[in-house]
């Protein structure tokens, strides 16, 4: 992309660590400038961010609504030319309805929404505006991943018989949010970061991955997911068991409590033939497992990740870095061509229609599951949840 395209930021403060791995991702891009944002749960915070940003004083505001108000009404060559949303999950609905309104493209950190009835409003609205809208999840800007759905599609497996994806991690096994730890205290509350705890924040995640993949929907499933540390009141770990529309099964397992996890996700695909496993840690190197045993890799590995830090999400590597940055100059050339809804199939970043899916199965997981919750002051156990929990998604009107 020849031209510097604008951005601004909604969230990602100086504290943030999904903000930061944002702005690592942007300069990689090398075509896409930060000019402008409104940081942080508070105006100080966002003030201090922009100082340390180095970002004009009069383009760091300090609220969303500030930010939409005034950049809307810049000369088309000073404004922002997409918004980049990266906040606690509850706040990417109000912050993309506001940025429809002002009509500014939109790339949000997933969940899309964090009900079923926000993403249907979400999507009828950028029909109506006509506005672009991009996930901001990273796994089709993975070379590796790019080449295993080409494989899959290719029958190098033979027919599928199952899909097993797990995210595995540890980070929040101790009760971290007591501590001042700003990721896990809005991810375990469920104002700030929606009803579902690790499902929405892992397991989403798996289940996109596996249609992505395989080309395959899943049609119902069957789970159990509950606070797992005292003291939480929603999911820090989850197991999912998935029927897919051929006949195929399968499960996807995410946990943020595993202690000392911290490989992120991986796949094994099984087929009649041969199986297909993958690990974001090696996120270079696909391997086939042939019958006999016999085990061949295709790719090469990356360099290690970043030595330790202090426990944060998945997502503090280089390689991730390098996937969102591919999704972030995906995004804005199918921005800056305006192109609405559906994108190709060959860009680097999940569609609204995707995401759409995504929060109608963490729907029917937590529909799955809601005769089942703990209650922390009843010592009779809870029933157990439906044995199969149909996945619809509901109609769009207009679409």
């Amino acid at each position: 992309m020849a031209d510097t395209l604008k951005i601004g930021m909604i969230g990602g403060g100086k504290d943030s660590f999904m903000g930061e791995i944002h702005r690592r991702a942007i300069k990689k891009c090398g075509c896409i400038e930060l000019v402008s944002g409104a940081f942080g749960s508070n105006r100080n915070s966002s003030y201090e961010t922009g100082r340390a940003l180095n970002l004009q004083a009069n383009r760091v505001y300090g609220t969303y609504r500030d930010f939409f108000r005034r950049e809307a009404f810049l000369p088309p060559e000073e404004r922002v030319d997409f918004v980049s949303i990266v906040t606690s999950n509850a706040m990417h609905y109000p912050i993309s309805m506001s940025a429809l309104d002002a009509h500014f493209p939109i790339f949000c950190e997933k969940p899309f929404t964090c009900n079923i009835d926000e993403a249907l409003n979400l999507m009828r609205k950028m029909t109506a505006n006509q506005v672009p809208f991009g996930v901001a999840m990273v796994y089709p800007a993975y070379p590796a991943l790019r080449k295993a759905k080409a494989m899959l599609e290719e029958k190098a497996l033979g027919t599928i018989r199952k899909v097993v994806v797990e995210y595995r991690l540890g980070w929040m096994a101790p009760r971290i949010e007591n501590a001042g730890n700003r990721q896990a205290l809005w991810r375990s509350d469920p104002r700030r970061g929606g009803p579902a705890g690790c499902l929405a924040d892992l397991a989403s995640h798996c289940f996109y991955l596996a249609e992505w993949l395989t080309g395959l929907s899943v049609v119902d499933l069957t789970s159990d997911m509950r606070p797992t540390v005292p003291g939480r009141v929603i999911d820090d770990d989850c197991t999912v068991l998935a029927r897919f529309n051929n006949g195929v099964r399968g499960y996807f397992l995410a946990s943020q409590i595993e202690t000392g996890a911290a490989d992120g996700l991986s796949f094994q695909i099984y087929g009649d033939r041969a199986a297909m496993l993958w690990k974001q840690i090696d996120p270079g190197v696909i391997r086939l497992r042939a019958v006999d045993g016999s085990v061949t890799s295709i790719g090469e590995s990356v360099p290690p990740p970043t030595p330790f830090c202090p426990p944060t999400p998945f997502g503090n590597n280089e390689a991730y870095v390098d996937a969102l940055a591919k999704s972030y100059l995906s995004f804005a050339a199918f921005a800056k061509a305006g192109k609405i809804i559906n994108p190709d199939p060959g860009l680097d970043f999940v569609s609204p229609p995707e995401g759409l899916r995504m929060v109608a199965f963490v729907d029917a997981v937590l529909k799955n599951n809601a005769d089942a919750q703990i209650n922390p002051n009843d010592d009779t156990p809870p029933p157990p949840p439906p044995k199969w929990q149909s996945l619809e998604v509901p109609p769009v009107n207009d679409l």
